[in-house]
């Protein structure tokens, strides 16, 4: 099973799960492909700072978003650097079932988001999918970035007009937290 088989299923899991069953199941599974010992790394990873700084963020990028009639908010961050981030104010939006998501590379502005180093360099040990300890730290990593992002927005006050999303740099489909 390459990466991506177990990416793709992601979308469908957050919608059928909670984050606390997400979080066993991505746990379980980087366990099985990269053992205890990597899993044990990332999930020792505090990341309560992490969404506090994102609960903040997404709540000015909110703001910012009424204020130019924006129709969504995509989150991004880059696994090869830092895990740097940024929340991009979309004046578009196309629903996850049109399987387009040109509609994120046209953003009015951005808020620059949090960094997450540790999870850059846990990443950089093994890479992106070279082997199945790369692919079971990869899909952990991102697993626990897109339910802290989750957990942020659940976190901000009712916000029912904007799709809210988050993917890694380059990742084909976007993930929606909220449509």
């Amino acid at each position: 099973m390459n990466i991506f088989d177990h990416l793709d299923g992601f979308q469908a899991d957050l919608r059928s799960k909670g984050l606390e069953e997400l979080e066993e199941k991505y746990y379980n599974l980087c366990s099985k492909l990269a053992g205890i010992g990597f899993t044990d790394e990332i999930r020792k990873v505090d990341l309560q700072s992490y969404e506090n700084k994102l609960t903040d963020l997404l709540q000015e990028s909110i703001q910012l978003a009424h204020k130019q009639k924006a129709k969504a908010i995509y989150f991004e961050y880059d696994l090869d650097n830092n895990w740097d981030s940024a929340f991009f104010i979309c004046g578009d939006y196309s629903p996850l079932e049109d399987e387009d998501d040109d509609w994120a590379s046209d953003w009015y502005g951005n808020v620059e988001g949090p960094a997450l180093e540790k999870f850059s360099e846990i990443h950089n040990i093994n890479g992106f999918d070279k082997n199945e300890i790369a692919i079971g730290t990869t899909v952990y990593l991102i697993a626990r970035t897109v339910l802290s992002f989750a957990r942020a927005y659940n976190n901000v006050p009712t916000e029912d007009s904007l799709a809210i999303c988050i993917a890694f740099h380059d990742q084909d489909l976007i993930i929606r937290i909220k449509e």
